[in-house]
């Protein structure tokens, strides 16, 4: 069976792997992946791009809480943006970059205003 890609998970799916991974770090359990992944990120010539990749997840993180607060599915936002739940999920998930005004639709679908702080 072919893997399913992780921008195609669920909600379940997602939640589940999140869980999974904590559970593997309270028992200190850690792969060579993840040795090397902690070196890069505390590596202070890498700091520039450290932050910039955590500020965008923290903006796909206010997407997805976003959307949740308004209780709609990926399918539901996609419909009242006029595209895709693939592209829903593909935002979400840090796969695709997204437009000012595209970010402003996913607000505007969610009942949300866009706000920079």
């Amino acid at each position: 069976m072919k893997k399913k890609r992780q921008e195609d998970w669920t909600d379940e799916e997602n939640a589940a792997n999140i869980a999974e991974i904590l559970e593997r770090a309270k028992k200190g359990i850690r792969s060579q992946e993840e040795l090397e992944r902690d070196a890069y990120f505390t590596d202070p010539a890498n700091a520039e791009e450290v932050n910039a990749m955590f500020e965008r997840f923290r903006l796909r993180e206010e997407l997805y809480k976003a959307r949740r607060e308004a209780k709609l599915t990926q399918k539901e936002l996609a419909r009242r943006m006029g595209t895709s739940q693939t592209y829903i999920a593909a935002v979400e998930h840090g796969k695709k970059n997204i437009t000012f005004s595209t970010l402003a639709r996913y607000a505007r679908a969610c009942g949300k205003k866009v706000a920079l702080i």
